[in-house]
């Protein structure tokens, strides 16, 4: 019986798969995380197992959840990464940075698409985020507004600008699906540009 608390095989192959996804050396990956070069590479080679200070410091780096490090990279479910090449405003101009990724391993992004040129995406969650635009069902009917609660346990929110109450009993009807967590509005130089996005 295996007395590792995960098999070092995924882990390499996750490491190298992350690490060439991003185009990076393993001399830089060892400097992110305080080793030698061939520290980190005993890591990619499943020849040493890798510290919990360096799975967390490596899923940061990259943006991942520890899943993606430790899991099965053979079953598809680690392939469910949205990479974007990013860049930054430096000294210079534009500089390119780390690209901006978004995890949809546990599908836990909402896409709304209000109209031909705005989309919103929402994080999954199952709690009100209070002060924050929410996606939630109310008697099986689904809306997008702040929800305001009142200490009586009532509150409301708003359907076309016009508030919705609702007492401490109707509250229990309202089951959140998830926080806002950015508007896309597309505004396009090049004519049906986001098209493949649907």
């Amino acid at each position: 019986m295996q007395d590792t608390l995960f098999d070092n095989r995924f882990v390499s192959e996750n490491l190298k798969k992350l690490r060439k996804h991003y185009k990076l050396s393993t001399t830089k990956v060892a400097e992110l995380i305080g080793k030698s070069r061939q520290g980190y590479v005993n890591y990619e080679n499943g020849t040493r197992e890798i510290s919990l200070k360096d799975l967390v410091i490596l899923s940061g780096f990259y943006n991942v959840s520890l899943d993606v490090i430790i899991g099965n990279p053979y079953t598809l479910v680690n392939d469910k990464i949205l990479a974007f090449r990013s860049f930054e405003n430096g000294e210079d101009g534009l500089v390119e940075v780390m690209p901006f990724t978004i995890s949809t391993i546990y599908d836990d992004v909402i896409c709304y698409l209000e109209n031909d040129l705005k989309m919103r995406f929402f994080w999954k969650t199952n709690l009100n985020q209070e002060g924050h635009v929410m996606i939630f069902d109310y008697y099986d009917k689904t809306y997008i507004s702040k929800v305001y609660f009142k200490p009586t346990g009532g509150g409301h929110f708003y359907i076309n600008d016009k508030p919705r109450y609702f007492n401490k009993a109707h509250a229990e009807n309202i089951v959140f699906k998830g926080v806002l967590m950015a508007d896309l509005n597309k505004y396009m130089d090049i004519p049906h540009f986001f098209s493949a996005l649907r």
